[in-house]
């Protein structure tokens, strides 16, 4: 059956490592079914988005050919002053085409430039079909233990040191006072700067919850109060061999 026209969010893997193999267990067969129809694409890397997709074409035949594809990248306004407008590339769209919209990673506009590409498309009354797929961010809620009736996501903290202990420590505060988790994710190769920040600025009864890759078989998710991390990482890191690799999501709760 054709699709009907409208932009349609695509949701993908949490990582590449066996695709093909792991894309069942995260993403559902009808969604699957749903991309491999899709010829018209907005994605943020045409490469990383061609192997998502051949990995489809493993259990759902792709309709175009991957060559026939076509497929505009996006990667925000503030990346794409000298390019198409967000409105621009819902074009597909409007010409009664289905058009897919995919993250580097998990859910689309969810911690992700797409969101400006959903909010034009609302603006151009252009139907938004939301698929189902993995959220990095909601399987460390559920796996933390944490408040799930009440929480917060912040995206990246200060890079410098300062302002990142000082972020942690207002964070803190205002969890304790709301008993709101906190949530947040940061750049790989400083995960290791952000968690040592976590453990010096925090009080010892404040838990701390480290989710690393996600869905992935090298999947580790570790929920400690500070004083216990403070001994964790005195006698097992090697528990987080690699962390400066891994993509991670940082979670507190005071």
């Amino acid at each position: 059956m054709k699709l009907a026209p409208g932009l349609y969010l695509i949701p993908n893997t949490l990582g590449s490592e066996a695709r093909e193999e792991q894309i069942l267990g995260v993403i559902p067969a009808e969604v699957i079914h749903i991309a491999a129809q899709i010829q018209y694409w907005i994605v943020e890397n045409a490469k990383t988005s061609r192997a998502l997709l051949k990995a489809i074409d493993q259990h759902s035949p792709l309709q175009n050919p991957l060559q026939q594809l076509h497929m505009q990248e996006w990667r925000g306004s503030h990346k794409n002053r000298d390019s198409l407008q967000a409105r621009d590339l819902l074009k597909p769209c409007l010409d009664g085409h289905a058009l897919g919209l995919m993250s580097e990673a998990g859910l689309p506009a969810i911690a992700d430039p797409g969101a400006e590409i959903v909010a034009a498309a609302h603006e151009l009354k252009i139907t938004v079909h939301p698929l189902v797929g993995p959220s990095s961010i909601l399987l460390a809620l559920m796996a933390s233990g944490f408040n799930g009736q009440s929480f917060s996501f912040h995206g990246y903290l200060p890079t410098a040191a300062d302002e990142r202990t000082q972020a942690i420590k207002a964070l803190e505060s205002h969890s304790r006072k709301s008993k709101q988790t906190q949530i947040w994710i940061e750049t790989p190769y400083r995960n290791s700067a952000m968690l040592d920040s976590l453990i010096a600025a925090t009080s010892d009864s404040t838990r701390l919850c480290l989710a690393c890759d996600l869905t992935l078989p090298s999947q580790k998710i570790i929920t400690q109060t500070r004083a216990q991390w403070q001994k964790f990482m005195k006698h097992d890191v090697s528990a987080l061999q690699n962390l400066n690799q891994r993509p991670a999501i940082f979670l507190l709760l005071a």
